[in-house]
């Protein structure tokens, strides 16, 4: 291995310390490393053999996300009931949805767990917005395995779009994860071969390590600037019309609300507006003005 792969390898070390100390996601050899979210649960679902997926209303992921497989897209409440009738091989649920949604992911999957015993499906939590949950602990929340986007709360705009992680509750996961990625570079804790596909992109570990080296992120930072962050939600749905939040993602339905919204959101990337109408403000109080 040459000097830049190393040094390569030497940073995603650090990218897993931080999720280590962030959301619990420990060990290293638990956590995987992908270019997206998707990319690598698509992996994985195929290598377990799922070929019916349920997922949770709110959803980033739709049928067209699993192609090879049946999608159902149920109301988190009434995925329990779903599942004994549907009998899905795996079924995905957002700690928060991309509206702002917070689910009660723990207490579905201990649910599904109670009910269908040995014939529960692969859990999946999504925690791409964990963040706006108050930084959860992975092994809190019950899933077999978890998927999350690495910068959206940690990181600012413009964050890199490019890293994403996933983690695995079980060694026999563990082990098919180590089997899944073994291919492709930085994806697992362990090097492979010098023939590695191109995975990760460096680019995007090195500036997740530089933020952490400069800012030294810690938990407890964090869940500090969490406390803030829903004060800041708070005044922004006030302002902008919004119905009274559960995060500090502010879904805005109105055209008047939405004529409201400040333009430091803009400018700072924390404004989506999705193709349906409407607009979702991320509201973090480090880039308040």
């Amino acid at each position: 291995m040459n000097a830049d792969a190393r040094g390569d390898y030497r940073r995603a070390r650090e990218v897993r310390k931080l999720l280590a100390d962030v959301y619990g996601a420990a060990p290293d050899g638990a956590v995987f490393l992908a270019p997206g979210t998707l990319v690598g649960l698509r992996l994985v679902l195929e290598a377990c053999g799922v070929k019916r997926v349920a997922l949770s209303a709110g959803e980033y992921f739709d049928a067209r996300s699993f192609p090879a497989a049946r999608v159902d897209v149920v109301r988190a409440a009434a995925l329990p009931a779903h599942l004994v009738r549907s009998r899905a091989d795996a079924v995905v649920v957002s700690i928060v949805t991309w509206r702002g949604e917070r689910l009660p992911v723990e207490a579905v999957f201990r649910q599904l767990r109670r009910r269908m015993g040995a014939g529960t499906p692969l859990l999946v939590a999504d925690f791409s917005h964990a963040g706006a949950a108050g930084f959860p602990r992975v092994a809190d929340s019950g899933a077999d395995v978890v998927v999350g986007d690495v910068t959206k709360w940690i990181t600012p705009p413009p964050a890199p779009d490019r890293l994403a992680y996933l983690w695995f509750r079980t060694a026999g996961l563990r082990l098919l994860a180590q089997r899944v990625f073994a291919p492709f570079f930085l994806a697992a804790v362990k090097p492979g071969a010098a023939l590695e596909a191109r995975w990760v992109d460096p680019e995007a570990l090195a500036q997740v390590a530089a933020r952490q080296q400069a800012r030294r992120v810690t938990r407890k930072e964090l869940l500090r600037r969490y406390r803030a962050d829903l004060k800041l939600a708070t005044r922004m749905a006030g302002w902008c019309y919004a119905p009274a939040p559960t995060s500090p993602l502010v879904w805005v339905r109105t055209a008047a609300g939405m004529a409201r919204i400040p333009d430091w959101v803009r400018e700072r990337g924390l404004l989506w507006r999705p193709p349906g109408g409407g607009a979702r403000v991320m509201c973090r109080s480090d880039l308040a003005p």
